[in-house]
């Protein structure tokens, strides 16, 4: 009886650092989208040191953009870049430009392991076939997919209104048709918003968190955001009547573990006093997280 007894507590006692574990865990980032604060950083230097002081894990690479030099920057700050912003034009019979191929693997080359590289796709050839630029842009894709896994660096397209990929749907179809480990997709909460709509997100949350590489989020409004303008849908977190911390949790109990980064596009004010707000919100979300049960 008292085996079976000490048994039984100790079982008991093992729950216990479980639900202990219960945490967001998520690399957190801001997008490299400051300009327009009234105080904004300048140099990468500067950024780089305003997000360590409020606690930031990294800021968002944007680009061949002076990669090299924010890179340097954060990595003697302590920081990292998780992921970065990169262009990939493609049209029909011609090769990728500005960057070029060539270009766009020596970033690949020069990335951490592990981070993160989402492309915005532009194509005037393609914007109104899909179905055709999908099978252009699928072979590109594929080759840089296989490059990149040489350096352990993940690939995705990243959602925008009005460019050739605009939906998670379509990041999630190119993520299907590249079929690599390392080819995945992303989802930008204020463009989902902008085009989709807010009805459905938990859906979709579920059927696209296995295909997830990275995330932004934001402060918004919630009802009828596809006719609402920027300063409803980018807002600092904690800000609008949008649940994002019920997007967080959605995306966390679905078993997404990659970047979450701000969405920081044309917030105003004091760069410090905005950002360590919106810091604070993240803080609330994980203190909120961890304690629900």
């Amino acid at each position: 009886m008292k085996i079976r007894t000490f048994v039984i507590c100790g079982l008991i006692l093992m729950t216990f650092p479980v639900a202990a574990q219960k945490k967001i865990r998520n690399i957190f980032y801001a997008q490299n989208t400051l300009d327009a604060f009234d105080n904004a950083p300048k140099t990468s230097m500067e950024k780089a040191r305003l997000l360590k002081s409020i606690g930031y894990d990294g800021l968002e690479g944007f680009g061949d953009q002076d990669f090299m030099g924010l890179k340097r920057a954060l990595e003697q700050q302590g920081l990292q870049m998780p992921v970065n912003y990169v262009p990939l034009n493609f049209e029909d019979n011609t090769k990728p430009q500005n960057p070029t191929l060539d270009e766009i693997k020596a970033i690949i080359k020069a990335s951490s392991k592990g981070t993160v590289v989402y492309f915005h796709l532009h194509s005037k050839t393609f914007i109104n076939n899909k179905e055709k630029g999908d099978q252009v842009v699928t072979f590109i894709l594929r080759e840089l997919s296989d490059y990149a896994a040489a350096f352990s660096v993940k690939l995705c397209a990243y959602p925008h209104v009005g460019f050739y990929c605009e939906t998670t749907a379509h990041s999630f179809q190119l993520a299907e048709l590249v079929d690599r480990k390392n080819y995945g997709a992303a989802m930008n909460l204020c463009h989902m918003l902008k085009v989709e709509g807010s009805v459905g997100i938990e859906s979709k949350i579920k059927q696209y968190a296995p295909r997830l590489f990275a995330v932004n989020i934001c402060g918004a409004d919630d009802g009828d955001t596809q006719n609402m303008d920027w300063d409803h849908l980018i807002q600092p977190l904690g800000k609008g009547s949008f649940d994002t911390y019920g997007f967080v949790k959605t995306l966390i109990n679905n078993g997404y573990v990659g970047p979450i980064g701000l969405q920081c596009y044309n917030l105003k004010g004091d760069a410090f006093e905005v950002l360590s707000k919106s810091f604070q919100t993240w803080k609330g979300y994980k203190k909120r997280f961890s304690e629900e049960k």
